[in-house]
Parts: structure tokens; sequence; C-alpha cells
């Protein structure tokens, strides 16, 4: 029998699904799921019967299907969701295959026998232990996937709506952001039109670690929360097929990981094994993984070392002018900063950093006897920043915020003129405290 045509009566229903490994629990019943369910699937449902909107355009048969057959389970019309796939797999014979379109339909009928249970009433008294069964069946990783992708339809139609309120400033050193969410199980893409002005170019379905939170040791299957860059390209004999045709490594554990005691390593952007044309949106042991057709298009606005990666749950988007009071708020402090550097005024240039600080090699004990040496051997400083990159970090960890800030660095005194690229990661432990640097370190080009 292929996958996806699932005919089959109550008894055999429940006995296949025990036998094909399918988990046991109780978050699954006859009704619709949560009122959020609901809402969606009645929302995504009134998008699907409009016609009227640009994102169903060009969206394959199978891919329509799927998504209408679970707005109809989610508001719970089982009959009506098989109704959709099979007529559907008369037109488009790669859904006969597809196993999301299989768990859908599994799940159908598991409701949809249900319902006929329930209907029967006390004629039905020889089936409670089937019935019990039945109810006890988990397709939740299945349907997990098929409720992400009805939740991303949901936004692409109505928007996450704005701009990326994380992303404060970006600098001509940043080519692409890619915003992985692992919240929405979804990546956004930017980079900059012709005018200069950032625009998302991509809003990918993405597929990431298996165990909810943020990654803090090797082996436990958590995608990192964090800022990064991708830092090299993996290919050909680099790279096991399971990994897809490319990819993209991140520098996890960066300094602000590692600084919280974070290990481990090996975090990805790459696909999936070769013949697997669908994941569950947790399925990964910390990477974040795309189909291959979708890597292999995403790969061409990946820029090593100047393609940034913020990833978090459920990223802030709104009206631009949201992210100016943050924005600007660190860009006084780094003036601040500079022009206490400027004066020489060690007490004053020492009060910017946090108890805490660390930089390559120093703590602060250390840092303010070097800096205090050299300041005191200087006729005149002149320190002035420019080219700003901004990023809230998601993972706030201990603080109220934390922003990394690269820029260029121009330092002139009586004997010695530099510039490079610096990096600091400022923090704050209220969101109206004065900032700190927690960590500062050059930036190797």
């Amino acid at each position: 029998m292929k996958s996806g045509v699932i005919h089959m009566p109550l008894r055999w229903l429940c006995v296949c699904a025990i036998a094909g490994g399918i988990g046991f629990g109780d978050m699954l019943s006859v009704q619709a799921g949560s009122a959020q369910a609901s809402e969606n699937g009645k929302r995504a449902l009134q998008l699907l019967n409009s016609g009227n909107n640009s994102v169903t355009h060009g969206m394959a048969l199978g891919d329509l299907a799927i998504l209408r057959a679970t707005s109809e389970l989610r508001i719970g019309a089982p009959d009506q969701a098989i109704s959709t796939l099979q007529q559907a797999r008369k037109k488009d014979k790669a859904l006969a295959d597809d196993p999301l379109a299989a768990v859908i339909e599994a799940e159908a009928h598991r409701r949809s026998a249900l319902l006929a249970v329930a209907r029967a009433g006390d004629y039905a008294r020889v089936l409670v232990d089937e019935k019990k069964r039945l109810q006890a069946v988990d397709l939740s990783p299945g349907m997990a996937e098929a409720d992400q992708r009805l939740r991303a339809f949901i936004d692409r139609v109505d928007g996450v709506y704005g701009e990326p309120l994380d992303l404060l400033e970006l600098s001509s050193a940043v080519k692409s952001v890619f915003l992985v969410d692992k919240g929405r199980s979804r990546m956004f893409v930017y980079e900059r039109d012709a005018s200069g002005t950032w625009q998302r170019i991509s809003d990918e379905y993405v597929v990431t670690g298996a165990i909810d939170g943020d990654k803090s040791k090797e082996g436990d299957e958590r995608t990192p929360n964090g800022v990064y860059r991708f830092v090299k390209k993996l290919s050909g004999r680099q790279l096991a097929t399971r990994y897809g045709p490319v990819a993209f490594p991140i520098d996890y554990p960066n300094a602000l990981d590692r600084l919280r005691h974070k290990d481990g390593g090996g975090i990805w952007m790459h696909g999936y094994a070769a013949g697997v044309g669908r994941r569950p949106p947790r399925d990964t042991k910390g990477c974040f993984a795309l189909p291959n057709e979708r890597l292999l298009a995403m790969a061409g606005h990946v820029h090593l070392g100047q393609s940034w990666v913020v990833v978090g749950e459920n990223l802030p988007f709104g009206d631009a002018k949201a992210r100016y009071p943050l924005r600007d708020s660190v860009e006084n402090a780094l003036k601040a900063w500079s022009r206490d550097w400027s004066s020489r005024n060690s007490d004053a240039y020492l009060a910017h950093y946090h108890r805490k600080f660390h930089s390559e090699t120093r703590d602060l004990a250390a840092w303010s006897a070097y800096k205090r040496r050299v300041n005191a051997s200087k006729s005149f400083i002149r320190v002035t920043l420019d080219d700003f990159t901004l990023i809230r970090v998601p993972d706030q960890k201990g603080f109220a915020d934390v922003v990394v800030a690269e820029f260029n660095q121009h330092y002139q005194s009586d004997n010695y003129a530099d510039s490079g690229r610096k990096r600091l990661y400022l923090v704050r432990n209220k969101h109206n405290s004065p900032w700190r640097i927690l960590l500062e370190q050059a930036v190797v080009q």
C-alpha cells in the first residue's frame, strides 16, 4: 500500500498505528484541538477559499491540499480532510508518497473513527478498548510540521508585520542576515536592494534541534540562541550525504557563549538526506535544516564572514521606529566610551566596563591595570568610531538587554595610530540602566 493511501477499519487503524512505532500520549483527541488551532484553521480556510492572495499562486497542488486538509482537521472536519487529500491525489500522484500527507490522513481517519464511535453511543460498547487505544495514539510529531506550515501560510498572507526589531543597525560590512526563528520554525533572510534598503527576500520553513531551549553542552540536541556568522562552506567529500548537497557552519560557540560556559560545536545550516522531502519542526541534533532545493537557493545569499545569523524564539517584528530608542541608547553609550577614552581619564573610561568583563586574555582587573598604564604614557589620545552593526542578542540570560556592537575603530595618539574592526558585547541589568561592556575583541578581517 502506498503511504499516502489509508483506508482501514477502526481496529486496523489502531493496530497499524501501534505496529508502526507511533508513541502514546493524551495530546490529541477527537476534538479540533486548542482554540488557537481552531482559529488558525478557520483563518487559513478563509485565505485558501478567497483565491485572491498572491501566496497561493504558484504553490504546488499537493502543498495546497496539505494546508487545506490541516485546516479542516483543526476545525473538526476530519471527513472533509480525508476527501481533500483523496481528491488532490488524483491530480498530483506525488502526494501518494508524501509522508506528511499520510500522517494528516491517518489523524483524520483516527478522529473520524472516534466521532463515529461517539455517535454510535451504546451500540459501540464492544469497541471500548479500541476507542481507548485510538485516543492514546500520538501523531503529534508529524502534525507539528503540518501546524507550523499552517501558521507560516497565515503569516505569509497576513504578514509577520514590520521590521525585525533585533536588527538595530547594519553596517556596510554586512551582506545578508538570516533570522532563524525556532518558535515559528521559520528562517527569514534579508539583503539590501539596489537602493541600499534592507528587504526580506525569503521566508523558509526550517527544522531545528529536537530538544527545546538554548544549547548549553555537547550532545544536548538544542539549537543555540545567539548572534553568529557563517564561517565555512562544506560540500562534496567534506559532507556526509545525510546533510544534503551543501552545509554552512556558524561560529558557535562565540566569545559570549564561552563566557557563559556553553560548549559543543558543529552547528550548521544544512539540507536533508537524499529522498527525504519533509521533516518535522524539531528533528536535528542542534543544526538548522532546509529542504535541499531551498538550501541551494539560499546558498547564493551566504557570504562567509559577512552573513550574520540571529537565532531565537519568536523573534519580534514591528514598526522600525520601535527599535530607535534601544539603538540610540547603545550608540550614545559607545560615543561616551570613546569620548572618555580620548580624555585619558582612566576612571571615567573604565566605568564603562562590567565587573564580569573579559577580553581575550584579561579580566577587568588586568584590563584596568593595562589601560591605566597605556593612558598614562600618552600625551593625547583620539578615538573615533563609524560604520556600526548593532544587533540585540535574543539570549539575554541574566540581563535585561544584551547587544553585540561591531564598528570601525580609529585610534590615534602621539606615538601610535591604528584602524580596525572592533566587537563589543554590551549589557544592562535593567532597561533604564547604563550600558556596560561585558566583552571586547578585535575582529580579524
